[in-house]
């Protein structure tokens, strides 16, 4: 019998919960954070709904802000890894699961690596061309003499590796956001 959208789901979630111990990436350690993992797979949700989905309390109930302040405090450092996001403006900001994290959140049971925000190809990529700046500052500031060969050379290289590195960085962002 074929299962509907809320069973699907609701057994997500529960997977989540048995198996999050295993990621190894996203260093997401405290209960906190894995239930608001598992309260934003599938849907957006404001932090109101968060602890109402997680304590059952309601904005009105007793003990609801230091819930909530938790619950902001646990989102804040989920949001600085990558793994939730949020619109920039308006008054209920619904939160979500970022592309990251649910693509790490599909690996949980497989034997392949979690994904970090910012891979290692990335960071050589942007020290690449921080290092071929160095050569095209030096040569307008007339501190370092060149040949012509040369000096295409570096020119080529750098905006090159300029725009690989865009590349990486809006792609980088596309994930996290």
């Amino acid at each position: 019998m074929p299962q509907t959208g809320e069973e699907r789901i609701t057994r997500l979630q529960k997977g989540i919960k048995n198996g999050l111990h295993k990621l190894r990436g996203l260093d997401v350690a405290d209960q906190l954070g894995i239930e608001i993992l598992t309260q934003l797979v599938g849907e957006k949700k404001t932090m109101a709904e968060i602890v109402e989905g997680i304590w059952g309390l309601k904005s009105s109930d007793p003990g609801f802000s230091s819930c909530y302040t938790k619950v902001r405090r646990a989102t804040r450092n989920l949001e600085s890894k990558g793994l939730v996001s949020t619109r920039l403006f308006g008054r209920d900001k619904p939160y979500r699961l970022t592309d990251l994290a649910m693509i790490n959140l599909a690996r949980i049971g497989g034997k392949t690596k979690q994904i970090p925000a910012l891979p290692r190809v990335d960071l050589a990529t942007y020290l690449a061309t921080a290092v071929l700046s160095i050569p095209i500052i030096l040569l307008g500031a007339d501190w370092f003499r060149m040949s012509n060969p040369s000096i295409i050379a570096v020119f080529a290289g750098f905006f090159f590796l300029l725009g690989v590195s865009f590349s990486r960085f809006i792609q980088a962002l596309r994930r996290v956001l």
